[in-house]
């Protein structure tokens, strides 16, 4: 049985929206920090784990326990791929302008990645 808020959510459709929302507002705070020469602040709230946080919840109502364990272990298998993709980005701005670092960076996080799946093809950690 639902808790009467997650039922009452449910049958309005509205549970989705809220998670946007929430994702929106910290990426929102992040944007107007920023915004206003606050880099390190800016970053330090994208890298907290409030949307980890609030995604292991979201993930563990709506599919449990084991879910919440296949999504940790792709975070730490993704990892060292966005590590990439923000050096990718932080080296290449000041020489390619931010468009093409970003397209750059991406590319290198999507093939890292798929090179991860792979080479972990057939162990306990396949993605």
């Amino acid at each position: 049985m639902l808790p009467a808020w997650q039922s009452l959510l449910e049958s309005f459709g509205l549970r989705l929206a809220i998670y946007f929302l929430i994702g929106g507002s910290v990426t929102a705070l992040t944007a107007y920090f920023a915004s206003q020469g606050r880099g390190i602040l800016s970053a330090f709230i994208t890298t907290l784990p409030l949307l980890t946080i609030f995604s292991f919840l979201v993930i563990s109502a709506e599919a449990g326990g084991q879910t919440v364990q296949e999504y940790a272990r792709g975070l730490l298998l993704f990892t060292p791929p966005w590590i990439c993709y923000v050096f990718v980005v932080m080296l290449g701005t000041g020489r390619l302008g931010l468009t093409r670092s970003l397209i750059l960076g991406v590319l290198v996080f999507v093939l890292l990645s798929l090179l991860m799946q792979k080479a972990l093809e057939g162990t306990k950690l396949q993605i």
